[in-house]
């Protein structure tokens, strides 16, 4: 799959250099701002991709972070077939989706690139539970300075929270909107409350977004379902909303600029 969206990608942006089967590169897609001074730490947002796989949701994300200085690797936290087709997986509750962003942060560590830059994580969908939960945990939640969540399953995360009885100190921005049936205002405000105990939250709600307004249709198919996160056998219609998705972008590349930023020496 990997191999398909590279070809794809390298159309538009400049793609890293592979750096050996032991680098970044090995662990999804790694993109690097042009305008990158070496003598600066440059900031990272690693983006992690939920159970459909990487996807063209993360290049308007991508585009709007590098102009902002900030590189970005797109990242799969679940294996997905070639042909796309979404991972049957509980995405959200899958030990192996936090062991891997594990994996990448260790990686990360050991890339002099990145090694002491400012880190950043932005989670579509289900991807935003691992995200949240590694950022809660003590042993890496030092290195995670900002958290970027899109539509996670707003009343799951917060399930995850309470069992986990701790949460993540990171600046984050919690992103969905008012007519999606996996994200409903109480449930967001619920989870806004919970990690305000640890952390600055900033929530923002769109009025008539369902889930996933970002994802953009694949041709003609101009009605996609996903599944909810965390319940693969449940899957709910996806609305594409243009205007709705360059705000997000805009709105999520604002805020990694802010809370990432590199005093330049």
């Amino acid at each position: 799959m990997f191999a398909a969206i590279l070809g794809i990608t390298s159309l538009a942006i400049d793609v890293a250099p592979a750096k050996g089967a032991e680098g970044l590169d090995a662990m999804g897609l790694l993109w690097l701002p042009n305008d990158a001074a070496p003598p600066v730490p440059t900031p990272l947002v690693v983006v992690l991709h939920d159970a459909t796989g990487i996807d063209p949701r993360g290049w308007l994300y991508g585009d709007q972070l590098m102009a902002a200085g900030i590189a970005v690797l797109h990242v799969e936290l679940l294996d997905t077939p070639f042909d796309g087709v979404e991972s049957r997986q509980p995405f959200d509750e899958a030990e192996a989706s936090i062991k891997r962003l594990r994996m990448v942060i260790a990686r990360v560590a050991q890339d002099e690139r990145f090694a002491h830059a400012p880190l950043g994580l932005l989670g579509f969908g289900a991807s935003g539970k691992a995200a949240t939960l590694l950022a809660a945990d003590p042993a890496h939640g030092s290195r995670i300075t900002a958290l970027a969540l899109l539509y996670p399953g707003c009343a799951r995360l917060n399930a995850a929270l309470i069992d986990a009885g701790t949460g993540p100190a990171s600046s984050i921005l919690l992103q969905h909107g008012d007519a999606d049936p996996a994200n409903q205002v109480a449930e967001c405000a619920a989870l806004t409350s919970r990690l305000s105990r640890t952390a600055t939250v900033r929530r923002v709600q769109y009025a008539g977004a369902g889930f996933a307004w970002d994802l953009r249709p694949l041709g003609m198919d101009e009605r996609r379902k996903l599944a909810l996160p965390g319940r693969p056998d449940v899957r709910i219609a996806v609305t594409f909303w243009p205007d709705g998705a360059a705000l997000s972008a805009t709105r999520t590349a604002s805020f990694f600029a802010a809370t990432l930023a590199v005093p330049r020496r």
